[in-house]
């Protein structure tokens, strides 16, 4: 079977999001919060990555991080694994620190990107624990940092202000300010789809860089079973990229596909090599092949 894995590749840009274990609140103390905030600079550090922003609040986080070795997985493990430890030191407590496994959303372009780091320093404006005004004294999050003339090593700054049309100087941060009070909104319906653009799925950016991308890890990863519901997609594209190559080998056309009948013999073979290569289902199978469910 195939295996499971994240998808990484050199210069990936993600929105990365973890909870804390049964939703807990991690960071209520300022201690744990700064602990983790010197381990997300650690991480940068050891990695190599290039933080574009974070927000840490009191049972969540998120990073827009960018990876220009594809370390993701290796930074991420290393990263939570660590505070783990130094929580359940710190708290004389024992057992698993965060919920599950991380989610992280692959951001492809440059407009995507602003937006996502908006929303990230809104957070705390969001959930009604400063204005946007008093957001640089909300201390455990990117945006009180990007104001300091020396900031911690790895936070990229310029970057979003580039994007922005503004030079990466302090008369840029206030005309970035500017620029997020007109993004805060306070309205829940609105709120609600800000979650759904930049936490869900695996892949923030146009349909059609989407769809190139889906192809050529198709191409470049063929045996690799993406990891996730978000990813399902993914793996349709190397199923359906091993449909068209049986096709090819057996010299059929598309049309045989609705022509020939349902138990043909060359149809339960590219049914069989599906369920041997990949983790399709048989109502994908049979509804791509039309109808060799009963005799895979």
């Amino acid at each position: 079977m195939p295996r499971k894995e994240r998808i990484e590749y050199p210069g990936a840009i993600y929105h990365v999001i973890s909870r804390g274990n049964y939703r807990k609140n991690l960071f209520t103390a300022q201690t744990t919060g700064a602990a983790f905030e010197r381990a997300i600079f650690e991480a940068v550090e050891r990695c190599g990555w290039k933080l574009h922003a974070y927000v840490i609040m009191s049972n969540h986080y998120h990073l827009a991080v960018e990876t220009p070795d594809p370390n993701l997985v290796d930074g991420m493990r290393w990263l939570q694994s660590t505070f783990a430890t130094r929580f359940n030191r710190l708290r004389n407590e024992r057992g698993h620190v965060f919920q599950g496994r991380y989610k992280s959303i692959l951001i492809n372009e440059d407009r995507p990107l602003i937006g996502l780091i908006n929303y990230i320093h809104l957070n705390p404006v969001r959930a009604k624990l400063c204005t946007v005004d008093e957001l640089k004294d909300y201390a455990l999050s990117s945006y009180p940092k990007y104001w300091k003339r020396k900031r911690p090593e790895g936070l990229d700054r310029a970057t979003l202000l580039s994007l922005c049309d503004l030079p990466d100087t302090l008369a840029g941060m206030r005309k970035y300010e500017t620029h997020l009070k007109l993004q805060d909104e306070a309205d829940p319906r609105k709120r609600e789809a800000l979650a759904k653009q930049y936490c869900r799925g695996w892949f923030l950016g146009s349909p059609k860089a989407k769809k190139d991308l889906a192809k050529d890890l198709a191409k470049s990863a063929p045996l690799v079973n993406w990891e996730g519901v978000d990813l399902k997609e993914l793996n349709e594209v190397r199923w359906e990229q091993i449909v068209q190559n049986e096709l090819k080998r057996l010299k059929k056309k598309e049309d045989a596909i609705t022509q020939d009948p349902k138990g043909a013999d060359w149809k339960v073979s590219i049914a069989k090599r599906l369920r041997k290569e990949t983790t399709a289902k048989n109502p994908w199978i049979a509804g791509k092949i039309k109808g060799v469910k009963r005799k895979i």
